[in-house]
């Protein structure tokens, strides 16, 4: 997952405690198919209709849940909140039923036969993992609908139709089955990792390497031919390179499904076979984009394959933390950004921004161990070590990787790792552990041993030794301090201009009596006409000594000027530039990262697979 700061959110949840439903088995069921409504009708009332059935062999008690998280999106969300007018029959009859817990219900069937299970769920919310609708659009993850008999695994198949209106189209990564908009998975885990648009949305689609990548937009017209292009140039360049890593692309298709709004839970969120993003109307041209889908794509093998052992198999009724988060989307972060150097979306200067933006934010954050980071990822800590697995957990990868190069003059990798570790967990069924992570980078660094480097600087709280792994791949960082304007606002841009969407109560602009739905024209002398115009306006004012600025809104039908004052705040700026005249090893390094290629006795062997 990647979550795009500045964006306005809504919180949908908080964490608590795991219930104990290992302790309930459900009676055993067959034949599991669902039925989603999605037409005019329901969304018009924002709710999506569902229907589950099943055969039971008896009349022992069925306990059905619903999931508390989207595996990917770390945060307890606890589905069956939004859940209402559930009922439950057979052959027609009412059967009793009652819940066990918030997220956990009991059937009592009368017989043997057919049991039908219904609920309406609320599909209001701005969150990329929960249920949204539009009058004409449905978006729905199968952890939000698909209930669950408790006790008996996820190793079962099911189907799921989808009624709508028949002009409408349907996009998932689920198998066809036969039968109008039906389709099939053969587990839980896939049943609930494909999510579904439904409605009129724009869906494109090219082939890479083999293997169809499907665009599928809400609005529609937000696919324009030129956004298209543009997207399919990016990933025609990327996703090879990604593959490469990995040896194979382990999905029939994939699809980036993509909503823009004005208030969006902006970011990416990774599925089995596809990404779903959402990005406000303002930003559908943003430079960060190919970022943003390149690391998602990534996800494809990291986290959605190879993943934690910690995390296999998911588990669905509370948290699953892991300290290996630093891994699962910190790598990926690096990864993301490497693929766009080598695929040539991006040059390399755009790369070394990437690094010392990274650097920059690890520095600004108080000491924390990568591996702590990772578990904080449920609770969102108000330390300032929220998300600090991203970044930290992105340098920590660039700098092994590094180090993995210098050590074996640039003849391994992480990529090596990376292949090798997807190769003996994954592909094996089980999950990596800690031990086989720091063994395979001291195997491809010719058996020089990390253990200080993970005492010290991943379980521990040093810093990371960026200077001095910098140099081995011919490298330098410079740091400035800077002091500039903060105003404690989210915004959103549409055709209109920028407006606010949340003000911070202790911010500069709240101070100004800015509001909620204000429209910013001006900030002293600089037009704000977009999210780019902010920059600008850091830079003009940095360090200034002027106590006020006018600012210049329109609410409604006036325009007002509100005096704000001018609130400084310290950031520190990095910069990492390549060392002229590195010694010929460094250049090595530092070659093979950019490219992918490696080198053996001196001489550089190009771009090929990662060998185990």
């Amino acid at each position: 997952m990647l979550h795009k700061l500045g964006v306005a959110v809504v919180a949908l949840g908080i964490a608590q405690p795991a219930l104990a439903q290992s302790q309930r088995v459900s009676a055993p069921i067959s034949d599991i198919s669902y039925e989603i409504t999605a037409d005019s009708s329901a969304v018009g009332r924002r709710q999506l209709e569902v229907t589950m059935s099943f055969t039971v062999a008896g009349t022992a008690p069925v306990i059905l849940a619903l999931p508390a998280w989207s595996p990917g999106h770390y945060v307890l969300l606890w589905f069956a909140r939004r859940v209402s007018q559930f009922s439950a029959q057979s052959n027609g009859v009412a059967l009793d039923w009652r819940k066990l817990d918030f997220q956990t219900w009991e059937i009592k069937p009368r017989s043997a036969g057919t049991v039908r299970v219904s609920f309406n769920y609320l599909a209001d919310a701005v969150d990329r993992a929960v249920a949204w609708t539009a009058p004409n659009f449905a978006f729905f993850n199968g952890t939000n609908l698909f209930l669950y008999p408790a006790g008996r695994g996820f190793n079962w198949p099911a189907r799921v139709s989808v009624r709508t209106e028949p002009s409408w189209r349907i996009a998932t990564g689920m198998d066809p089955a036969p039968g109008t908009n039906s389709f099939t998975a053969w587990n839980y885990h896939d049943l609930t990792d494909m999510p579904f648009y439904v409605g009129r949305f724009a869906i494109d689609s090219t082939q890479i390497a083999g293997k169809w990548i499907r665009l599928a937009f809400y609005p529609a017209a937000s696919l324009t031919t030129a956004r298209r292009d543009r997207t399919f140039a990016w990933l025609q360049k990327f996703v090879p390179e990604q593959i490469a890593v990995f040896g194979e692309a382990p999905f029939r298709n994939y699809t980036i499904f993509q909503r823009s709004d004005t208030v969006v839970n902006g970011g990416g969120l990774e599925h089995h076979s596809s990404q779903v993003d959402e990005v406000t109307t303002g930003q559908l041209d943003a430079s960060y984009l190919p970022g943003l889908y390149s690391h998602e794509f990534f996800h494809a093998w990291n986290v959605k394959r190879l993943r934690p052992a910690d995390m296999v198999p998911y588990r669905y009724d509370g948290a699953q933390p892991t300290t290996w988060l630093w891994v699962s989307e910190g790598v990926t972060d690096y990864y993301g950004a490497l693929a766009l150097v080598r695929g040539g979306v991006h040059d390399s200067t755009e790369f070394f921004d990437f690094i010392a933006d990274e650097i920059a934010s690890v520095a600004g954050a108080p000491p924390t161990a990568v591996s702590d980071a990772s578990l904080g990822s449920w609770i969102n800590p108000t330390d300032g070590s929220s998300g600090l697995y991203y970044p930290k957990g992105g340098l920590t990868g660039f700098l092994l990787d590094i180090m993995i190069r210098d050590a074996s003059d640039n003849h391994m990798s992480l990529d090596n790792v990376m292949r090798r570790l997807y190769d003996a967990t994954y592909k094996r069924g089980k999950g990596f552990t800690g031990a086989d992570w720091w063994s395979e980078i001291s195997r491809a660094a010719g058996g020089k041993s990390f253990t200080e480097f993970a005492r010290r600087h991943v379980d521990g709280r040093e810093p990371l030794p960026v200077d001095s792994v910098l140099r081995l791949a011919g490298l330098r960082s410079e740091s400035d301090t800077i002091r500039e304007p903060r105003l404690g606002i989210s915004t959103s841009t549409d055709s209109t201009g920028v407006s606010i969407t949340q003000l911070s109560p202790i911010g500069a602009a709240a101070a100004a009596g800015a509001r909620v739905g204000d429209r910013i024209v001006s900030i002293g002398d600089v037009t704000i006409s977009n999210d780019d115009s902010f920059e600008p306006l850091r830079t003009r004012y940095a360090g200034t000594t002027i106590t006020t600025l006018p600012l210049i809104v329109r609410r409604g039908s006036e325009t007002i000027t509100l005096q704000l004052p001018v609130r400084l705040t310290t950031r520190v700026q990095v910069r990492v530039l390549p060392i002229p005249n590195a010694p010929e090893r460094a250049a090595r390094t530092r070659n093979g990262i950019l490219t992918g290629s490696i080198s053996l006795g001196g001489v550089d062997l190009g771009h090929p697979r990662p060998t185990n």
